[in-house]
């Protein structure tokens, strides 16, 4: 069989709206479907708060140059479940990080763990109740009117050239904001940009995306690790605050 092109390989690879829209709702089945079999729902809901964050991203970027509301409106949809979901995701990272990092006799490691295994019923509820409060027909509708909407700007033309060189310069800045400072904020709020970035190529421009795809992931990888050790240093923190031996 001969293999793609590099033009048709990036089109196969290409991720349009639709596909995005679609995917959330196939993820939030997928969350259903655990908590139906009882197993565990953390892997689930990161994997529906990845499509949602997806879906969200690139309807911030047509709001640019399309007034149509539906884009505020699937954002806010949107938001609310991905909201929903966030304590339960968060909370497990936090547990996994400790579990990889601490040793078996860290009494601060042990808190954390224990806390976490306190908080976990009702995080799940939490995160279900969200699911089950989602206008899956709502989010239909939104994508029938969105798919005509996201015509106006074509994957590959200059209009999505430039929404992703805007992207990328606004990237550019924050990187070099971060590089000044260790502080959590500036390397939070690149993390975010480079994820949009990396959304906005994925849709708008299919054959850059081929090619940087890995780079991009590595970086939006690099950059969610920083996070999560910051959002953990201040855990620790807090747990040995309320370890320590109080003063005579």
């Amino acid at each position: 069989m001969a293999a793609l092109s590099p033009i048709a390989a990036a089109r196969a690879d290409q991720r349009n709206l639709s596909d995005s829209m679609d995917r959330v709702l196939k993820e939030l089945e997928n969350l259903r479907d655990a908590a139906r079999n009882s197993a565990d729902v953390e892997d689930a809901v990161h994997d529906l708060r990845t499509s949602i964050r997806r879906c969200r991203s690139i309807a911030k970027v047509m709001e640019e140059v399309d007034p149509d509301p539906a884009w505020l409106e699937m954002r806010d949809t949107a938001k609310r479940l991905f909201h929903g979901l966030g304590a339960l995701r968060d909370a497990h990272v936090m547990n996994t990080w400790v579990q990889k990092l601490a040793t078996a006799d860290d009494p601060i490691a042990a808190q954390l763990l224990s806390d976490f295994s306190a908080r976990k019923p009702q995080l799940r509820q939490d995160a279900l109740r969200a699911a089950r409060k989602f206008d899956e027909k709502k989010w239909q509708r939104l994508k029938r009117t969105l798919r005509r909407r996201s015509r106006l700007v074509a994957p590959g033309s200059l209009a999505a050239e430039c929404l992703a060189l805007e992207r990328f310069e606004t990237a550019k800045e924050l990187h070099v904001r971060a590089l000044r400072t260790e502080k959590p904020k500036p390397w939070h709020a690149l993390r975010k940009s480079m994820k949009q970035f990396r959304y906005t190529v994925e849709n708008l421009l299919p054959e850059h995306h081929n090619s940087w795809r890995e780079n991009l992931k590595r970086i939006q990888d690099l950059l969610g690790e920083v996070h999560d050790f910051d959002v953990l240093a201040e855990r620790v923190k807090s747990a040995a605050g309320e370890n320590a031996e109080p003063s005579l």
